[in-house]
């Protein structure tokens, strides 16, 4: 009688297992209906850039201010999605072409022909601002008062001058996706420091598309409402 009686044991575990669990309350998303914007403030700086088609360096360098607005959307297995706005009012640019991209009589008579031209390749320092009303944000707990947050922004930003070189333009679309880990300070605040990948290219608006890539390293203070 074991091997019926160990049959049936089995049986009824798989049946245990199979069968459909109670949902809870974390299981599904919950909207936050009536959350308050959070505000936050960060600084950036790039430890490298690069550009963003043949991952070429670039002896540059990009930091920005930024202040961002999260709306909180809905909660889902303990975490919190957000809505992200982003706004930099001041960005700080150093950008040019690397030594093989800066044209020559011989292949780009037009370009290496025109002083005025040929300038836009060299190493330059400028200012800028940005605004990426286009972003998300996802806030998952790993203690309780600390988070691991990811992130993305999507935008445009506006230069002094065309960035990164050459056939770009001083206008250029933005996005940056990032990662960062969020600790608790006291009651209230909030303090991050993380790491972002920022690309920038034109479309292709100027003729050609040299976008920039920069690795970021930021620290965001913000505060609970």
């Amino acid at each position: 009688m074991r091997p019926l009686h160990i049959g049936r044991t089995s049986l009824a575990l798989l049946l245990l297992l199979c069968a459909p669990r109670a949902l809870t309350a974390q299981d599904t998303p919950r909207r936050l209906a009536g959350s308050r914007l959070q505000w936050h403030g960060a600084v950036t700086s790039a430890v490298s850039t690069r550009t963003a088609s043949h991952n070429e360096f670039i002896d540059g360098n990009l930091s920005a201010v930024a202040v961002q607005a999260a709306k909180p959307l809905f909660t889902w297995k303990g975490a919190t999605f957000s809505w992200l706005f982003e706004v930099q009012p001041v960005i700080r640019v150093t950008s040019g072409a690397p030594p093989e991209r800066v044209p020559t009589l011989a292949n780009d008579p037009t370009e290496a022909g025109n002083p005025e031209r040929l300038a836009r390749y060299a190493l330059r320092s400028g200012l800028g601002l940005g605004v990426a009303p286009f972003g998300a944000e996802a806030s998952l707990p790993v203690r309780p008062s600390t988070q691991v947050v990811l992130n993305v922004t999507s935008g445009g930003a506006w230069f002094n001058q065309v960035v990164p070189y050459g056939k770009a333009t001083q206008a250029n679309f933005t996005v940056a996706p990032g990662i960062a880990l969020q600790q608790q300070v006291g009651a209230r605040d909030l303090l991050a420091v993380g790491y972002a990948l920022h690309h920038l290219s034109n479309a292709s608006m100027g003729g050609a598309n040299p976008g920039m890539n920069s690795h970021l390293l930021f620290m965001r203070w913000g505060r609970r409402r």
